[in-house]
């Protein structure tokens, strides 16, 4: 699961300094610590919802954008074997909060 965490930080960390923004700045923007930004963006931090939707205002971004992760180093393939990976370990409960979570990120 780690490495999910270090691509979404490299992504936050790329859409922050496309945006010319300090860390310190998009820490303010999303009402979140700059430790925690830090962490984030070095794949430490495991973000909540809530501070991924934080996050998706304060970059002026919308929630899909966030996992388009492969500007990041990993391919399409890599993206689905991690995520299918994740959801062989996961509950029934997560795997269900996840499709939901799917659902809205893929609806346009």
């Amino acid at each position: 699961m780690g490495e999910i965490l270090k691509v979404f930080g490299k992504r936050i960390r790329a859409l922050r300094r496309a945006k010319d923004m300090t860390q310190e700045q998009l820490a303010e923007r999303a009402g979140l610590s700059l430790q925690s930004v830090g962490e984030i963006e070095r794949g430490r931090g495991n973000p909540t919802l809530v501070n991924i939707e934080r996050l998706s205002a304060a970059l002026e971004e919308d929630l899909a954008s966030l996992f388009d992760l492969g500007d990041v180093g990993m391919t399409r393939e890599q993206v689905q074997k991690e995520l299918l990976e994740l959801l062989a370990g996961a509950s029934e409960e997560q795997v269900r909060a996840i499709l939901a979570m799917a659902r809205v990120l893929i609806q346009k």
